[in-house]
């Protein structure tokens, strides 16, 4: 029979990797509630429109990459891609959009159909945090202020640079747009098959293409910075300006979109200094994303990052905890052996229980969870309501009353 094997890009957490995805995610919440960020979680799985009418038809991921099928009740259903939209769409369903500002953090499973690689899974975990407010910078501010924090106590942020790009209000864009048209079209013979299809959805995702030839061309296109209004322009001097109050070090990208259309005016990512397109927290305002959903016209700022990324990039200090293993050397023991296990439930503590008549294999058993402590019940032990406790470092044994076996470990 043939060996059944996990889905391509839709890895298993085990032991240590579970832990360190738990830490960085632990860390994360820490902040957020630090910033009076409220927690939020919405399913996996939307209609197919909270994606396809929100994240821009052109989008690699609306074209390529989404989980999309059609159920029992003829609904199309999507797998979400990002947790953004859904957010969105929470937001509205619930009946949300009065009771402003609103503060969010999420994290959970995400799902894209792409080629898996480092950092990169189809089915892989986001962090990210939502604001909905009035307009203005501050909530941009806000979300990246959080975002270097948090990217601070992971004790990553000296390895990463923040670029930063703003797209422009409607009407900017608009403007943008038909230049970026026409310069395209001069050069249509040049552009990657997915970039022709782009230039009539939206050239602005030709901006954000990864193919040489699009590279190529994107060299000497015309930059957005030059038809920004001038109230778009004193926004984002603002945002600099707040940025450099609090010593948040940025690089100004005039090539940098995000790959999703719901973005408008402030973006940014947190990129490696060593390796400029490994994104590793990314986001930005969005001032018509509810009101495509239907809502009212709202005003949103947030982010998102991998937590697979932040985990490759980390070095997490698990402190782990003690481990004890109580041996009864006989069956009818067991009953006395889980009455002492009872002492250790609510201590820091990890304890368990392993019965086999040959201490030898016990102890092996011990060795191979890497125990710290093993505490032996013989019969002399039962009689006499004692414990013998081993140090398995040190091999040092102690006989230690049952009823203060606990007291014993406190004060070791």
């Amino acid at each position: 029979m043939t060996k059944i094997k996990n889905i391509r890009g839709m890895h298993d957490l085990i032991g240590e990797d579970f832990l360190s995805q738990k830490e960085v995610i632990k860390l994360f919440e820490s902040v957020a509630h630090n910033f009076n960020f409220k927690p939020i979680g919405t399913p996996i799985m939307e209609f197919n429109e909270v994606f396809s009418r929100t994240l821009g038809l052109s989008s690699d991921v609306v074209m390529k990459e989404m989980y999309t099928f059609i159920d029992r009740s003829n609904d199309k259903l999507t797998l979400r891609p990002e947790g953004t939209a859904g957010i969105a769409r929470a937001i509205i369903s619930n009946g949300l959009t009065q009771d402003l500002p609103l503060k969010y953090y999420y994290y959970g499973p995400m799902f894209r159909y792409e080629r898996p690689q480092k950092g990169r899974l189809r089915q892989f975990t986001q962090v990210g945090v939502e604001v909905y407010s009035k307009p203005g910078v501050e909530k941009d501010f806000e979300v990246i202020y959080l975002a270097s924090n948090f990217l601070k106590d992971l004790n990553i942020l000296d390895n990463l640079i923040l670029k930063i790009n703003n797209l422009g209000n409607l009407e900017d864009r608009k403007i943008y747009k038909k230049i970026l048209k026409e310069y395209y079209l001069q050069n249509k013979s040049k552009l990657s098959k997915d970039s022709i299809i782009r230039l009539e959805k939206n050239p602005l995702r030709i901006l954000d293409s990864k193919n040489l030839e699009d590279i190529e061309v994107n060299k000497y296109v015309p930059k957005i910075s030059d038809t920004l209004s001038e109230q778009s322009k004193k926004n984002f001097i603002k945002l600099k300006n707040i940025l450099e109050d609090f010593n948040i070090l940025y690089e100004e990208d005039p090539y940098l979109v995000r790959g999703l259309d719901y973005y408008s005016n402030t973006i940014f990512e947190f990129t490696l200094k060593a390796d400029t397109k490994f994104a590793i927290l990314a986001g930005g305002n969005y001032d018509n994303l509810v009101a495509e959903l239907g809502g009212p016209k709202l005003s949103g700022s947030g982010w998102a990052a991998g937590v697979e990324r932040l985990k490759s990039l980390v070095k997490l200090k698990n402190k782990k905890p003690e481990i004890i293993l109580i041996i009864p050397m006989q069956s009818e023991y067991l009953t006395t052996a889980y009455k002492i296990r009872e002492k250790f439930l609510h201590s820091n503590y990890t304890t368990e229980v392993y019965i086999d008549k040959n201490l030898k294999k016990s102890l092996k058993y011990a060795n191979k969870i890497e125990a710290d402590y093993a505490i032996i019940l013989g019969e002399n032990e039962v009689k006499k309501e004692v414990c013998t406790v081993k140090n398995l470092s040190t091999g040092i044994q102690n006989i230690v009353e049952k009823k203060f076996i606990l007291e014993f470990f406190k004060n070791d």
